[in-house]
């Protein structure tokens, strides 16, 4: 696959989020509508324990997928994005979504559960730290993050999926977990499966 450098006057994720403005319809024809297997098993690992009067804030809701199983559980999800074109669509379907580019603005409330799925693999190592330091903030006394990521080396641009470019840099175990480390989370608990990083830790 082609890496590509971003435009000068755009960074990664700014032109990763105008490829999802483009392409909405596209990457929800293209996701798995169902939340199914290890992806189900880490979903529900999240939420252990966690009362359903939990402040729950999803990072990249897209169309609502995950926020809608939870829900379904008993939970109440504030659902974010960084793209409108996702935001409209949360909306569309009653979600009460509101804009977040959580790389640029603060994330403001104390969370008992953050959650981000296939959304910080589009950041780069420098962006992730300091977004890792931002939910560790955002977060209650034993407050939670999950989130997945892609597992590999390197970094690269793709069409893959959606037809547009979309920026992606990929993780190994080890070095994910220090920077969970150095954020100041514990019990950091990270699991491989098909290409993935299941990460839960906690504040």
């Amino acid at each position: 696959m082609e890496f590509l450098s971003g435009h000068e006057d755009m960074s990664n994720n700014d032109r990763t989020l105008a490829t999802y403005e483009r392409r909405a319809a596209e990457y929800v024809e293209g996701t798995q509508h169902e939340v199914s297997g290890a992806f189900k098993e880490w979903l529900d690992a999240t939420i252990e324990n966690l009362s359903t009067d939990a402040r729950i804030l999803e990072i990249g809701s897209a169309f609502g997928r995950d926020a809608d199983y939870l829900e379904g559980k008993g939970y109440s999800v504030e659902c974010t994005d960084a793209t409108q074109a996702f935001v409209d669509l949360l909306n569309k379907a009653n979600f009460g979504a509101r804009k977040l580019n959580v790389i640029k603005d603060e994330i403001d409330g104390n969370y008992d559960l953050i959650l981000a799925n296939a959304v910080f693999l589009h950041f780069t190592r420098e962006e992730l730290a300091g977004v890792l330091g931002k939910t560790h903030a955002a977060l209650n006394e034993g407050g939670r993050l999950g989130f997945t990521i892609a597992e590999g080396d390197g970094e690269e641009w793709s069409d893959r999926k959606v037809g547009e470019m979309r920026y992606f840099c990929r993780w190994r175990k080890d070095e994910l977990a220090n920077e969970l480390n150095a954020a100041g989370f514990a019990n950091i608990d990270i699991v491989n499966s098909e290409g993935w990083l299941h990460v839960i830790a906690d504040k």
